[in-house]
């Protein structure tokens, strides 16, 4: 399922899927390493869906899944908002100030595509 979502172009003015699928790649290295990964790696699909399905290797990035307070990693109950979600992709921290798995990558997006992947995942 993640390689059809992947492969499924996004329309030209849509640069959240298009961040999403890694057609509009974003560098990123995981923690305590200066070193860049591939763009292949570090696409959102590659880990996440945008569906609530049991078959994926982290959290799917649905409204239902975000916008839930739930307890992530033994931290107090929380959920995201756009300033939270952003700061997990760029620091690697969730919204109850919790580290994020070290395989997340930590993202040097800008604003822009922070909000624009954003609204692209929490739209129904």
């Amino acid at each position: 399922m993640r390689l059809t979502q992947a492969a499924q172009p996004c329309e030209s003015e849509d640069l959240g899927c298009s961040i999403f699928s890694g057609q509009h790649a974003i560098p990123a290295q995981l923690r305590e390493d200066d070193l860049p990964l591939p763009g292949s790696t570090t696409r959102c699909v590659n880990c996440h869906t945008r569906t609530d399905s049991a078959d994926t290797f982290a959290p799917p990035l649905t409204p239902g899944n975000l916008f839930a307070a739930k307890s992530r990693r033994g931290g107090p109950a929380s959920s995201y908002d756009q300033a939270a979600f952003c700061k997990a992709l760029r620091d690697g921290i969730d919204p109850a100030d919790v580290m994020l798995r070290k395989t997340m990558p930590h993202y040097q997006i800008n604003d822009v595509e922070c909000a624009a992947l954003w609204h692209f995942v929490t739209r129904p």
